[in-house]
């Protein structure tokens, strides 16, 4: 009989193992699509490809800002796949103020910002026009607003 139980309990515990393994590696991948999987925001949200900010362009000093544009190393990402699923969210230093943006959409833009070798634009609109006198950190989300599968993924910062 104890036999019996060592041999229950070590299915248990490897099964547990298994199951860890099979959801990390699932989530761990740089596609940025969880497969559904709800974590509340425990894994960072990444497209799998390098993300800046172009517009405004990162560490600068911006005004009448009502929109937020980012530059995306490549097209064969998730990010590519299905850009309305993804927006930014701005974060200003001096208050706990967080605006999304609508789902980012892909734009050209021939004379902005390219630090990469192949570079694609994806823009998205704020609600409103950003007040001066902050520092914005620019990040990209996955999901609905009120509801994200991932944390933000920071891209950069401005201010105003």
């Amino acid at each position: 009989m104890h036999s019996t139980n060592r041999s229950i309990r070590g299915t248990i515990v490897g099964s547990a193992i298994a199951a860890l393994l099979f959801f990390t590696t699932a989530c761990s991948g740089n596609s940025g699509n969880f497969g559904g999987i709800p974590l509340g925001g425990l894994i960072q949200c990444n497209p799998g490809a390098q993300v800046q900010l172009a517009r405004p362009q990162n560490q600068t000093t911006a005004s009448n800002v009502s929109s937020v544009e980012i530059v995306v190393n490549g097209n064969t990402n998730a990010l590519a796949t299905s850009p309305n699923s993804w927006s930014l969210q701005v974060q200003s230093n001096g208050s706990a103020q967080s605006i999304a943006s609508t789902g980012l959409t892909a734009v050209a833009d021939p004379t902005g910002y390219h630090p990469f070798q192949s570079d694609f634009f994806y823009s998205g609109s704020l609600n409103q026009t950003l007040p001066s006198g902050y520092t914005w950190t620019v990040s990209l989300v996955q999901g609905q607003t009120s509801y994200q599968s991932c944390s933000p993924m920071p891209v950069g910062s401005f201010s105003t």
